[in-house]
């Protein structure tokens, strides 16, 4: 059997594996000691910032704490001023076109704080909008991302930086030629889809909708960004679909094991994040291992008890379907490519 395992995995693979789940157990286990509202945040940026180069690990890392500060200062200071949902609505989707826009026309590696830019403002004004959470005010909400990325970036970092090795080839070639009005409809499908989203938050403000609308928006960003969507546009209802199954199976597992104690809760999260660490290294499956560690997380809520398996099974099924509708809609809104990829291996923006 080991020998097996090893004939479907290289050395390196298993290696990033075991990076990637010490990384993710770190996060995870230090934001649930600290008490953070949502501890799950905090294993999200080991699945994105780990690279295989280290100034682009290194890079990643300040961009995704910066783009985070930003959209979290942003969206507070529109809270702050007090303006009705509708205003809300068209900010917000308006940002995340302009957010996703300039990420594409920057093109490179630097892009990233841009995107996160746009990412952390959803993820702060899109709850407040459906008022999920009465108890938890946007201030905190924004605060506990900033602590959730900080601790995030930080594991990974610390985990992964001494065997990641220097860049070797040079960075790809940036291309300027139509790069912006390639920008421009992107950001055009990123607004329509974000406002999309917005709309169906106060329309039926709900857990279930709130996961789809989070879908809506962040993969067309994901795709805007992307020098090639079609790849991405492959694996990802395969990847949410995996990470539903697996946030579901981890509830029905994990909800009877509460009387346990949270020592045995968390060695049944172990597992988990050990089999999606191994997805998302080997690169056959990487993209869509991104996918399924990222709704696993944010389905599962993993280290809250917010809601039952069948909520969750509700919003996973709006998610599948939100992401599906992504998908179809992306070849009209994006059109080709005009970016040539990345080499193999490497997080394109």
């Amino acid at each position: 059997m080991g020998g097996l395992f090893r004939g479907l995995m290289t050395h390196r693979d298993l290696s990033i594996a075991l990076q990637l789940f010490a990384a993710a157990a770190l996060a995870l286990g230090l934001a649930q000691m600290l008490g953070l509202t949502n501890p799950y945040w905090a294993a999200m940026p080991v699945w994105v910032v780990h690279q295989i180069w280290r100034e682009d690990l290194l890079r990643r890392a300040a961009l995704r704490v910066l783009g985070t500060l930003a959209g979290a200062a942003l969206a507070l200071g529109l809270l702050a001023l007090g303006p009705p949902d509708w205003v809300i609505a068209v900010v917000l989707s308006l940002l995340v076109g302009v957010s996703a826009g300039v990420a594409w026309w920057i093109g490179t590696v630097m892009s990233y704080g841009a995107f996160m830019l746009g990412v952390t403002l959803f993820v702060v004004l899109l709850p407040a909008l459906a008022g999920s959470a009465p108890d938890v005010p946007a201030t905190s909400a924004a605060m506990d991302r900033i602590l959730c990325t900080l601790i995030g970036v930080v594991s990974v970092t610390a985990v992964t930086f001494a065997f990641t090795p220097p860049r070797s080839v040079p960075l790809p070639p940036r291309v300027i030629r139509g790069r912006t009005r390639a920008a421009l409809r992107r950001a055009l499908f990123c607004v329509a889809m974000s406002g999309l989203a917005a709309g169906l938050v106060m329309l039926w403000p709900r857990f279930d909708v709130l996961t789809g609308a989070m879908t809506l928006t962040v993969y067309p960003m994901i795709l805007a960004a992307a020098p090639d969507p079609r790849p991405i546009c492959r694996t990802l209802v395969p990847g949410v679909a995996i990470g539903m199954l697996a946030a579901l199976t981890f509830l029905a597992l994990g909800t009877p094991l509460r009387l346990d104690g949270a020592g045995v809760v968390f060695a049944v999260t172990l597992v988990f994040l050990a089999a999606g660490a191994v997805l998302r290294a080997h690169p056959r499956t990487a993209g869509m291992g991104l996918d399924a560690n990222m709704c696993f997380l944010l389905l599962a809520e993993v280290g809250t008890w917010r809601h039952a398996p069948e909520d969750a099974a509700v919003a996973g099924a709006c998610a599948l379907a939100a992401a599906g509708f992504v998908v179809l809609v992306a070849p009209a809104g994006l059109g080709r490519a005009v970016r040539p990829a990345p080499p193999v291996g490497e997080t394109p923006g």
